[in-house]
């Protein structure tokens, strides 16, 4: 049997996985695990190409049967929170932006008014 040591904590997409679904990088990891174990009973051999597909829809299986239990403890919150916070995480020159055409705009009243 090939080891693949580089492999045991999951691919280099695992974090970002772990971070899209909401979970915990060492429970990903923990169903990584589970992911290869069901790949090796299911493909026979392990390291061939066939293995490590297995291995990849299992663990995108089973991060989304993860992360909809998380969103049905948190009942419904978490999912709102995720999908509410790409307005709260605008860029900060878009808000430089406003704020400054808000002051010019003031500004330009207040010369209009006094002139």
């Amino acid at each position: 049997m090939k080891t693949t040591p580089h492999l045991d904590h999951g691919p280099k997409i695992l974090p970002w996985l772990a971070h899209k679904a909401g979970i915990d990088l060492s429970r990903a990891e923990a169903l990584w695990h589970a992911a290869r174990c069901h790949a090796e009973t299911t493909a026979g051999e392990t390291g061939t190409p066939a293995h490590w597909q297995a291995a990849m829809d299992r663990l995108h299986a089973l991060i989304a049967a993860e992360s909809l239990s998380e969103d049905a403890a948190a009942c419904g919150w978490r999912q709102w929170t995720r999908h509410h916070k790409r307005a709260w995480a605008a860029p900060l020159a878009i808000l430089d932006a406003l704020t400054l055409n808000s002051v010019r705009g003031w500004r330009t009243l207040q010369r209009l008014q006094a002139g």
